[in-house]
């Protein structure tokens, strides 16, 4: 005689409690063999089974209607390698963006330690910069790419008209070099926006401005359009 198990027999054998196996009943995933005649629900050895395989995938994170449908189908291998497959990429969608987050807790966290009286409605300033970070590094890094390889063909024109005695490779150089050296500072300088530290207000400075004002590696010194406050503006990457 195949062995009998009562809904609390089943959930001490699994480690779940008796209202999840009850859960799993209304759910349509897990009915019980049979009923006494007080109603009393009845569990055989494939319902055990059963329950298992269902705890195993909820330990996975699979939903309750992946499961039915998984136990629904007679290919049941081919429908767990479709399931595992969608799971899987869940899954580093999840822990990209887990990963996202914690990156962006840490840094705030590094950014509140050296500054403790940071305004706390500065946060969504401090948020903004530290995603556009990525950006204004990658322009930097393209801003001073172009730069120095424009420059390198102008020293190396310079060097072919001397070895080669050819005064106009120098004058057609210096004529072609200029031009594209002012376009290559008007261009990337519109690629770039400052965030004034007063008002939290974001704004392009004239070029006049741009070009004479006081700077470090990361600010410029800018009287802001908004607040009419001249102070160190931080530099960010126009967002398209």
């Amino acid at each position: 005689m195949s062995q009998i198990y009562s809904t609390g027999d089943l959930a001490k054998l699994t480690g779940v409690s008796v209202r999840t196996v009850q859960y799993y009943d209304k759910r349509g995933i897990l009915q019980p063999s049979d009923l006494t005649e007080g109603g009393r629900r009845l569990y055989r050895q494939a319902d055990l089974e059963r329950l298992k395989t269902i705890c195993f995938l909820r330990s996975l994170n699979f939903s309750i209607e992946q499961i039915r449908r998984l136990l629904s189908e007679d290919n049941a291998p081919a429908v767990l390698t479709i399931l595992l497959e969608e799971h899987i990429k869940e899954l580093k969608e999840e822990s990209a963006r887990i990963k996202d987050q914690l990156d962006t807790s840490v840094n705030l966290l590094g950014q509140v330690r050296k500054a403790p009286n940071y305004s706390l409605d500065s946060l969504s300033d401090l948020s903004f910069t530290m995603k556009n970070k990525t950006s204004w590094r990658h322009l930097q890094f393209k801003m001073w790419t172009s730069i120095i390889l424009a420059m390198f063909v102008y020293a190396l024109a310079i060097f072919l008209s001397t070895y080669l005695q050819k005064v106009w490779i120098a004058y057609l150089s210096i004529a072609l070099f200029l031009p594209l050296f002012s376009w290559l500072v008007v261009y990337f300088r519109r690629q770039f926006v400052y965030l004034c530290p007063n008002c939290h207000m974001i704004f392009e400075p004239s070029f006049k401005e741009f070009a004479w004002a006081g700077h470090t590696p990361h600010t410029r010194k800018l009287t802001c359009p908004h607040c009419h406050q001249k102070s160190f503006c931080l530099e960010l990457a126009k967002e398209n």
